[in-house]
């Protein structure tokens, strides 16, 4: 309120100071004005020659040489002065302006009065009423200096005449005193006027100068124009965006767009372009935009009709936008690693030129690489190496297929290259090979040589699928299985790939089927001490007892268990159930249960583990749980963790397969493993193979040192089982003494096996 307040009064101020200006406006009515004052007592003094008169003629002189000081004053003082001082100058202006007038009304009464000659007063009345009438024109901003000026100049002979002459003469005076009343209203009304006139002014300047504010205040240009394109109005903005020399309006909108185009160094062509679209869409009868590239930028031109068909284009600098939009355009379809495109902008072309395939007769092929030990090296090194890598990948396949072919990465260390669209593919088995090689050569990122490979599944169209998902289907399979076979290789995808799939498929829709339904079912074989023919443990294996086709072989659906993650469900649900059917059994006949590598490294495998005890009251040291070495090769915290909790347990550790793999001897050393079984491939070669069965003397006799139980599997023979008791190995697995059998089979020979092979038989 109080500001609103203070900017009344400021306008208020500003409008009185406006007024009083007036008044110095009107230089050559004041001085005729002076001269026709002057002449009354002038004339008065030539015609009498009475010193009264020439006194009255040097005291208006003087008060007239005041007034026009003041005048010259008042234009020599700086503006802003004057209008601070405003109140000043207007009582400097009423002391001269009264008390001239005074004295010219003075002179006239006694003119008028002493009747020297008729003409003569009337020479003064005349004066003084001219005089007196242009009073409402010149000082009409203030009425108050117009009323006294009146009444000094009417009153003296108004009263003269009311006095001195008889009733005849009393009618001058009120011709007199209304003539004043007339010239005071007047001059009120014209000063009504005249302030009207200024606070218009003043707001109408106010809104222009708002307009123009907020006109050069825009981020955006502005033109605005006639029905005729001519352009009235073009703001700051449009100016500092093209750099061009501010145009005096109006001007032609093409001669504009010339401007424009000259400030960029547009060629005359691309300038014509652009001056025919703006001058196209500014004469559209509804609002429409178009983008157009000026220079090195990127403008909108918002286009619209206003009323009376004139038009307005607004112009927005939208080059961030464009960067920002190409940029996410750039994102959205290329990988940021290794700047190829990725899996969006790979199926998107794979897309465009399987349609060609189908319209012209052409061929294509899809290569799909994965790194080899791409993992290893993202452990050891770290991921800012890894992605160096990748990057570093990507620039060698691009050199092994450039372009028209197009090599993507679709994520991880997964690339993809895609062999155009041709009548006839190029050598696809040499370009692998090249891309093989350069993959098996060494790469150095950051002071390491880094040696890693890959394996490459190939697919063809149309042959193997006329879609982008099928085709990547189909060299993801070939892919598969060049993986799951010898790495290093590029294997063309074949139908029985996916065959392969809709089987495994198959299998984990029955699987997950059977293990609702109990179809799954434990077969135990026996682990035999040899020297006895006393059975001393049990290996639980898993049997799929399916509805129509008997027993389901584990080679079968136990690789498609582990790959699904149902080995978890169904390898708890086993242990359970093994370790249920031992309480049945001999006290001294243990039962070995085997863990896959996913159920190992499950979270809750310990718990799952002492479950199983506690719900069927085994004793712990009855179970032993084997593990393969693949399972150990971690090496991680992990690992360790689990098997020190497993043995805190009071369960034995057996290493399962043991010479099949790695056989690194510091795993029994670093772990509490209780037995190891040799792998059944030694049985197999012990009797033919001299290397063999110097190996087998090896382990056991490490195994004797350790303290460790030796458990040989796959003993089929007589001569098998002499080998191995030369060798101190007695623990024997294998169809010698009977294959996988239920439990109700084996049952009868767990307290004594009367027939079992005996190494007295043997010998």
């Amino acid at each position: 309120m109080q500001a609103l307040t203070n900017q009344r009064v400021s306008a208020e101020a500003e409008i009185y100071a406006d007024l009083v200006e007036t008044l110095f406006d009107t230089t050559e009515t004041l001085i005729a004005g002076i001269v026709f004052g002057l002449l009354a007592p002038m004339i008065a003094w030539l015609s009498t020659g009475e010193a009264t008169y020439l006194a009255l003629v040097a005291l208006m002189s003087c008060i007239g040489a005041y007034r026009i000081h003041v005048l010259l004053s008042h234009n020599h003082t700086p503006i802003a002065e004057r209008r601070r001082d405003a109140r000043k100058w207007e009582h400097r202006y009423t002391i001269g302006a009264v008390s001239f007038m005074a004295l010219l009304g003075f002179s006239t009464a006694i003119l008028f009065s002493q009747h020297h000659s008729e003409m003569i007063g009337y020479y003064g009345v005349i004066i003084m009423t001219g005089v007196t009438g242009n009073l409402a024109a010149r000082n009409a901003a203030r009425p108050n200096i117009v009323f006294w000026q009146v009444v000094g100049t009417c009153m003296p002979l108004a009263i003269t005449v009311f006095f001195s002459f008889s009733v005849w003469y009393w009618g001058i005076s009120a011709f007199l005193i209304f003539g004043a009343l007339s010239v005071f209203k007047t001059t009120k009304f014209l000063k009504g006027h005249l302030e009207s006139a200024l606070r218009n002014g003043r707001d109408a300047s106010r809104q222009r100068q708002k307009f123009s504010l907020a006109l050069n205040s825009m981020t955006h240009g502005l033109c605005m124009g006639d029905s005729e394109l001519n352009i009235t109005v073009v703001n700051r903005r449009v100016i500092e965006f093209f750099g061009i020399v501010a145009a005096t309006t109006p001007i032609r909108l093409e001669a504009l767009a010339h401007a424009i185009g000259r400030s960029v160094a547009m060629s005359s062509v691309e300038t014509t372009v652009f001056t025919e679209r703006w001058k196209r869409h500014a004469a559209m009868p509804h609002a429409n935009v178009f983008t157009h590239k000026i220079g090195e930028r990127f403008f909108d031109f918002h286009c619209e009709r206003a009323e009376g068909n004139a038009f307005i284009t607004v112009i927005e600098d939208v080059t961030a936008q464009q960067r920002a939009l190409r940029e996410i355009e750039r994102i959205a379809h290329f990988d940021d690693l290794t700047g190829l495109p990725n899996r969006y902008q790979f199926q998107d072309t794979l897309g465009e030129n399987l349609v060609q395939l189908n319209e012209r007769g052409l061929k294509a092929a899809l290569i799909n690489i994965d790194l080899d030990r791409f993992k290893e090296v993202n452990d050891t090194l770290g991921h800012t190496v890894g992605d160096q890598l990748l990057a570093s990948v990507g620039a060698r396949l691009s050199a092994c297929a450039p372009a028209p072919h197009m090599v993507a990465r679709l994520g991880g260390d997964e690339f993809c290259v895609l062999v155009r669209a041709t009548r006839e593919l190029p050598d696809i088995d040499a370009l692998a090979q090249r891309m093989i090689a350069e993959m098996n050569r060494p790469f150095f990122i950051d002071g390491n040589t880094i040696s890693i490979g890959a394996s490459i599944g190939v697919a063809a169209a149309p042959q193997d699928s006329e879609t982008p998902i099928g085709l990547l289907k189909c060299s993801d399979l070939a892919l598969y299985r060049a993986k799951s076979g010898q790495r290093g290789t590029a294997v063309w995808f074949t139908p029985q790939m996916q065959e392969a799939l809709s089987r495994k498929r198959e299998i984990e829709t029955e699987l997950r089927h059977a293990l609702e339904a109990d179809q799954l079912i434990v077969h135990y074989q026996p682990i035999v001490d040899s020297r006895r023919g006393a059975v001393v443990a049990m290996e639980a294996l898993l049997r799929w007892r399916h509805p129509e086709r008997c027993l389901v072989s584990p080679v079968e659906f136990i690789p498609v268990a582990e790959e699904t993650g149902l080995i978890v469900d169904i390898g708890a649900w086993a242990l359970k159930r093994a370790c249920s059917d031992a309480m049945a059994w001999p006290a001294h006949v243990r039962v070995a249960v085997n863990l896959s590598p996913r159920q190992f490294h499950q979270t809750d495998l310990v718990t799952t583990i002492a479950a199983a005890i506690s719900e069927t009251g085994l004793s712990p040291d009855r179970l032993e749980l084997e593990i393969t070495e693949t399972t150990l090769m971690a090496q991680t915290d992990d690992v360790e963790r689990k098997v020190r909790a497993i043995d805190a347990l009071g369960v034995r550790l057996s290493l399962d397969d043991f010479g099949a793999g790695y056989s690194s001897l510091g795993y029994l050393d670093r772990f509490p493993v209780k037995k190891v079984k040799i792998d059944q491939s030694f049985a197999r070669q012990a009797i033919d193979s001299p290397k063999t069965q110097a190996i087998i003397g090896a382990i056991s006799l490490l195994a004797r040192d350790l303290g460790i139980d030796l458990v040989a599997e796959g003993v089929e023979n007589h001569d098998q089982l002499a080998f191995m008791a030369s060798k101190n190995i007695f623990l024997i697995q294998g169809y010698l003494y009977s294959k996988p059998r239920p439990i109700e089979e084996l049952a009868p020979h767990l307290a004594h096996w009367q027939d079992a092979p005996r190494l007295e038989s043997a010998a």
